[in-house]
């Protein structure tokens, strides 16, 4: 039978114990948020380094009198990058929205650069 006092380091061997496991675990949860935040900034650096290209695109086909639209390599690049997600594990439907909804920016973009005097 355990004293009072013996009961008193079981209990604090646990609370150690579990401490431990708490300090690993914030740890570990440190680590995978630091990952995600490489990755966001990533991410956010190479949208930019996008939208600078379609930029220069936009120009291009003002410039040549082409539609700010090209629905014919909207579908192309959204069958292609679907593909692209299944062979990575992404869910394609989640890719599809993302990259339409870039798209719809860039043709916004597009038809702004159409309207500005040359």
């Amino acid at each position: 039978m355990l004293t009072k006092e013996g009961s008193w380091i079981n209990e604090c061997q646990t609370l150690l114990q579990r401490l431990e496991i708490q300090g690993m675990s914030d740890n570990q949860l440190s680590q995978f948020r630091q990952s995600i935040d490489n990755i966001d900034a990533a991410l956010i650096h190479m949208l930019a380094e996008r939208f600078r290209i379609t930029k220069a695109v936009g120009r291009y086909k003002a410039e040549v009198g082409m539609a700010p639209a090209d629905p014919d390599r909207e579908q192309e690049q959204i069958k292609r990058l679907r593909k692209l997600a299944e062979e990575a594990g992404l869910d394609p439907e989640f890719s599809e929205k993302f990259l339409r909804f870039v798209i719809d920016e860039v043709i916004h973009h597009h038809e702004r650069i159409a309207e500005e005097p040359r």
